[in-house]
């Protein structure tokens, strides 16, 4: 076998572990818009360099027909590709959103870094219906006070309404409260320097007016995620960068 025949093998086997860990990737931890928007194609990058560069390119390097402890070598770089591809899969498992949250008319998307940053404990979101990320509402109490209550607490301690995990839960789209929705006025002015509006008008009939957006944070960016007036259906996304 040739040294080129060797790194086809070795590429051949890797493209098809990358085929099924991306798999995972994109239809498990990140679906969806997660991916583009919470870090999945950064997560990606990170295997596609272990899986399909690091490790056939030693196999390049090292291989040599009748070269002796050659099965030893390929051992350890094998394995020493498995140790990679192991830690790399466990980065992006670990960042992945487990849930994305709605309250006061914003969507945030949640990882477990994101409850630790606030000091507050990972919730077990496995009680709630659907996939992963967990689509969750912060029910706020209709009191006056307990509610301001609530939200004294949260800016006291530098904390958000979105880690008030007691208040935890399933959202559907019926639950959109239409007059929170972001002015388009303001989102009009927003896109001034970015021409975002000129896109979404490109891929979405009728009128802005039909549409409803509501701010989305995420990892990587903020934007808008639109829905239908009349339906309360996601629509999509607008790029126009939101509100911090």
């Amino acid at each position: 076998m040739t040294r080129l025949s060797a790194f086809g093998i070795h590429f051949g086997i890797s493209l098809l572990i990358f085929a099924a860990l991306s798999a995972v990737i994109l239809l498990a931890w990140y679906p969806g818009f997660f991916f583009e928007l919470d870090g999945g194609w950064e997560g990606l990058r990170i295997i596609l360099g272990v899986d399909l560069v690091l490790g056939p390119m030693l196999t390049l390097i090292v291989y040599k027909a009748g070269k002796p402890g050659l099965k030893t070598d390929l051992t350890l770089i094998g394995i020493f590709q498995m140790l990679c591809l192991a830690g790399g899969m466990y980065v992006v498992w670990s960042e992945r959103p487990i849930a994305m949250v709605y309250v006061d008319g914003h969507f945030y998307s949640m990882s477990a870094d994101s409850y630790e940053e606030a000091s507050v404990p990972v919730p077990d979101l496995s009680q709630f219906p659907g996939p992963n990320p967990k689509r969750l509402i912060v029910e706020l109490p209709e009191d006056v006070n307990t509610l301001s209550e609530l939200r004294g607490n949260a800016f006291r301690s530098g904390s958000s309404m979105r880690v008030l995990t007691d208040l935890y839960a399933p959202f559907d789209e019926s639950q959109l409260v239409l007059k929170d929705a972001y002015p388009l006025k303001n989102i009009i002015e927003r896109d001034i320097e970015y021409g975002k509006i000129a896109d979404w008008k490109a891929q979405h009939p009728g009128a802005m007016e039909d549409y409803a957006f509501f701010p989305l944070g995420t990892r990587y960016k903020y934007l808008f995620i639109g829905y239908h007036r009349d339906t309360l259906k996601y629509a999509g996304l607008l790029y126009t960068p939101g509100p911090l």
